[in-house]
């Protein structure tokens, strides 16, 4: 994959990076800690992200049909209130999985920045 297609699929991560004149600076979720960094760390952390974007649509994709198929074979006739409430269930799990792993992804940069001192300024500009 190139990097355009990197930059496409990463552009959450990207986000939460501001342009400086001597590299970006990164703050989680637009709000944290400001932090500077390079544009090659920046790069990286999108990078990373776009792969991890990609892995997580094919885990979604992977676990909605293992939940179909779980629900269709103790609800075979697909019409059971049982099944709709078993698949119901089963895609609220599916959800908060994918919510805490995309968030857990997005916060990467701030795990292996942590001990980066805090931007003096605090404006990043």
């Amino acid at each position: 994959m190139d990097d355009e297609h990197h930059r496409l699929v990463g552009v959450a991560m990207a986000t939460q990076f501001q342009p400086l004149r001597s590299g970006y600076v990164y703050r989680q979720d637009r709000t944290g800690r400001p932090i500077l960094v390079t544009a090659g760390e920046r790069r990286g952390f999108v990078r990373a992200f776009g792969w991890k974007f990609l892995a997580h649509v094919a885990g979604f994709m992977a676990a909605l049909i293992m939940a179909a198929m779980v629900t269709a074979h103790f609800y075979p006739k697909g019409n059971e209130t049982g099944g709709f409430v078993l698949m119901g269930g089963l895609l609220a799990f599916i959800g908060f999985g994918l919510y805490a792993s995309v968030k857990w992804a997005m916060h990467a940069p701030s795990r292996v920045l942590s001990d980066r001192p805090t931007l003096s300024n605090g404006a990043g500009s």
